[in-house]
């Protein structure tokens, strides 16, 4: 049962380290977007739109993080388990 438990909270890990990476590479590209619409202001509102989605996306990362934290430990917690 241990065994399961810690492969489960290292993909946990990876898994959410992937997923920042992801917004981190969207907000940049979205920043690049904004940055060299050269005056086209419907280039400049798709670069904002895909920053906006990527805090969004980044505020629902860290909120899933918190809770998925927050419940492993109290499963280790109640089941004896240590992390």
């Amino acid at each position: 049962m241990l065994k399961c438990y810690c492969v489960t909270v290292l993909l946990q890990k990876c898994d959410f380290g992937f997923l920042g990476v992801i917004v981190v590479v969207g907000i940049i590209y979205g920043g690049f977007r904004m940055m060299t619409a050269a005056g086209n202001e419907e280039q400049s509102a798709d670069g904002r739109k895909i920053v906006v989605a990527g805090v969004v996306g980044l505020i629902i990362i860290l909120a899933a993080y918190a809770i998925a934290s927050f419940v492993v430990s109290n499963l280790a917690k109640e089941t004896g388990a240590s992390i």
